[in-house]
């Protein structure tokens, strides 16, 4: 009967297949409970899915496992291969497929910006590339390389670092002028020509041109010693030390004067580590290794992890190296090209230098590969205990946990955060302003939450493999009869992680359904600590937002409710003042440089009464 069950399903669904559209586009395979299991882009949509459920055998070894599990199939219909490159990568950072290579490390490494787009530039650190007329250097690897920088920057080239607006409105010159690390362009204490010479100085900085730049300074500090001006001499002296020390610790390899990004691949016992390495006029400035647990080839994964990785606002360089040739080659780069405006080249090197500099990425994934190696086989054995020890059904490879804070019974909140193979998933993070309950009632709070969260879990983001409840056996239990009324008991372990207070500190309790009394696991030990860093990270995330609104009620008392103050008025009085407080004690003239006099006099009589109101009471 089960077999009959399952070939009139395979049936059902190769009909479905059949009346799929032959254009390219983006399939969508499916479980019997609808977690997707894999996505995938093709140039005939028909054709590739028909490939996976035909009777045909398919060399490639991750059909043998998708196979069993597909229960249902979606497709997406695009105008073109790019497009469903792009939506493709899209859909898997969105859903996050059980089966497909994912980029969990996708952030955006911090580089330095130079807005030459602006009047008078300034320095600043971005995380974002965009195409804006603004100069970028990096990415760098390291925050305190970019730091270091920033340090010397704002040092030796006396530019700008306040913002336009700040720019715009200033009376006399700032502090930063005072101290002589600002020549105070906002009044005219600079010519244009003296300040974008500055400006170009740190351009040659950046660049790593320090022969140059440090022939320039060594010009002006003679030029100045002859003119006996000598406290300006020594100004440069001391620019060119600080510049000497700087490249002292960046004695990099010097790779020609090009930017390129370089990927080498590693696999073993189903674990594939792709390492990155960064060069930015000629010299290295990051090398990262990723790794990922998957049965795809490590073309298929380079493939997929190039288009994940660049798909974000990322600074794309004019030679991409790759270890390995792949399908997508010729569309990656296409799209690329497109991106970024320019000529980019994406290549497969095969002898000479450039196949040197994929050697030594690999040498690099090798040495990357055995530390993650190592950290990957620590944390199977944490989610194998932890496992054990609460009496699971699987590994708690992902583990949501939940919080309430209030302030006196106000302004209650609740918070989740998500971990996913011991680290945080912080785009899966959710803060609950509670809306059905009054007062400090931490367990029909936690109900309310707890209901939201899960009410359509299947049709959102999924379930977790264990839920942690902050509290004893009163949360743990509501949170057991929310799961229960869902229907979700038997899917979802859960615990509640308690601290109890003793007269020699706190001890952590951990409460298992159906148990009288909490578990004992050790305090000191991994499992009870990797509990305790997601108790206390959804704890500090509450508490955050529990301030945030805080601070918007204090605001929103003092000048939202005055008639003729609104939302930009509010902000420029704040800009000008800087609290709430200042804004009190401000006399009505003050008031005025900002919102006119008469808003000045509304505003502060309206202060001055409920200043006085609040003393009386």
């Amino acid at each position: 009967m089960a077999n009959e069950t399952r070939d009139s399903q395979s049936a059902a669904l190769l009909e479905k297949v059949r009346r799929f559209p032959t254009a390219p586009g983006v399939y969508v395979l499916k479980d019997a409970a609808s977690r997707i299991l894999y996505i995938g882009k093709a140039v005939n949509l028909r054709s590739r899915v028909r490939s996976y459920l035909g009777r045909t055998k398919n060399s490639r070894p991750l059909y043998s496992f998708l196979v069993g599990k597909i229960a249902d199939v979606d497709c997406i219909v695009t105008d073109s291969e790019a497009e469903a490159l792009i939506l493709e990568n899209n859909l898997i950072k969105k859903h996050r497929p059980t089966y497909n290579v994912r980029l969990k490390d996708d952030k955006s490494y911090v580089s330095i910006r130079v807005t030459t787009a602006e009047e008078w530039p300034r320095v600043q650190v971005t995380r974002r590339y965009k195409k804006d007329g603004n100069l970028y250097f990096g990415p760098y690897g390291s925050a305190s390389a970019v730091r270091e920088m920033l340090r010397v920057i704002k040092t030796v080239f006396p530019l700008r670092t306040c913002t336009n607006s700040f720019f715009a409105n200033r009376s006399r010159p700032c502090i930063e002028y005072e101290i002589g690390r600002c020549t105070a362009p906002c009044f005219d204490l600079i010519s244009r020509e003296a300040y974008q010479k500055d400006v170009e100085e740190v351009i040659l900085f950046l660049k790593g041109r320090n022969k140059e730049l440090l022939r320039l300074l060594n010009e002006k500090m003679q030029k100045a010693a002859a003119d006996r001006h000598y406290e300006l001499a020594a100004r440069y002296r001391d620019q060119m030390l600080a510049i000497e020390k700087v490249f002292e610790t960046q004695k990099a390899q010097e790779w020609g004067r090009c930017d390129r990004d370089i990927f080498a691949t590693v696999t073993e016992k189903g674990l594939v580590a792709v390492q990155e390495i960064l060069v930015r006029e000629g010299r290295i400035v990051n090398s990262h290794c990723h790794t990922f647990r998957t049965t795809l080839t490590q073309q298929e994964v380079l493939a997929s992890f190039l288009a994940q990785y660049y798909l974000t606002e990322k600074y794309v360089p004019p030679e991409i190296l790759c270890e390995y040739d792949f399908d997508d080659r010729p569309l990656l780069e296409s799209w690329l090209r497109e991106k970024k405006g320019s000529q980019v080249r994406v290549v497969v090197p095969q002898r000479g230098r450039l196949l040197r500099l994929i050697e030594m990425a690999k040498k690099n994934c090798y040495n990357a590969f055995s530390v993650s190696r190592t950290n990957e086989e620590k944390l199977r054995s944490l989610l194998s205990s932890l496992q054990d020890k609460l009496s699971m059904s699987k590994e708690p490879r992902r583990i949501e946990c939940f919080d309430i804070s209030n302030f006196q019974g106000s302004l209650a909140v609740g918070s989740m955060v998500s971990f996913e193979d011991g680290n945080p998933v912080k785009d899966r993070y959710r803060k609950f302003r509670i809306q059905t309950v009054v007062g400090a009632d931490d367990f029909r709070s936690m109900e309310e939450v707890l209901g939201r969260r899960f009410q359509n879990s299947a049709e959102s983001s999924g379930l977790p493999d264990l839920i942690i409840v902050d509290g004893g056996k009163g949360q743990l239990n509501v949170a057991i009869s929310v799961l229960k009324r869902l229907e979700l008991a038997d899917s979802v372990a859960v615990i509640g992680l308690a601290k109890e207070r003793r007269r020699k500190g706190t001890t952590e309790r951990v409460f298992l359904p159906g148990r009288r009394d909490p578990l004992a696991i050790p305090q000191d030990s991994p499992e009870s600590l990797y509990l305790q860093r997601i108790r206390d990270e959804a704890h500090r995330f509450a508490i955050r937002y529990h301030r945030e609104l805080r601070k918007k009620t204090t605001l929103r008392s003092g000048l939202e409710n005055i008639p003729g103050i609104g939302e930009k008025r509010r902000r420029a009085l704040l800009d000008k003042f800087g609290s709430l407080a200042k804004i009190r004690s401000a006399t009505v003239d003050e008031l005025a440089t900002v919102i006119g006099p008469k808003l000045a006099q509304t505003v502060h009589s309206t202060l001055t009464e409920a200043v006085h109101s609040s003393q009386t009471r």
